[in-house]
């Protein structure tokens, strides 16, 4: 245990994902998955919306660890 630091369960972990999916693209965490896996948001643009769109691209890892 680390002071100040809160490790999430799987199941808050996956919780978390979801919501930052609904909150930049409205879709749940799973469609998010599932559509990027398809190849759907690449390229990511270097725009407003993009960086949005980056910072949860930057959370696959994180969502794909608390599934497996």
């Amino acid at each position: 245990e680390i002071p100040g630091i809160h490790y999430m369960t799987r199941e808050e972990a996956l919780a978390f994902f979801d919501s930052e999916a609904k909150r930049v693209l409205g879709i749940s965490g799973e469609e998010f998955l599932r559509r990027w896996d398809a190849g759907e948001y690449r390229p990511v643009p270097d725009t407003r919306e993009g960086r949005k769109l980056g910072l949860l691209v930057m959370l696959v890892p994180f969502a794909r660890r608390a599934i497996s």
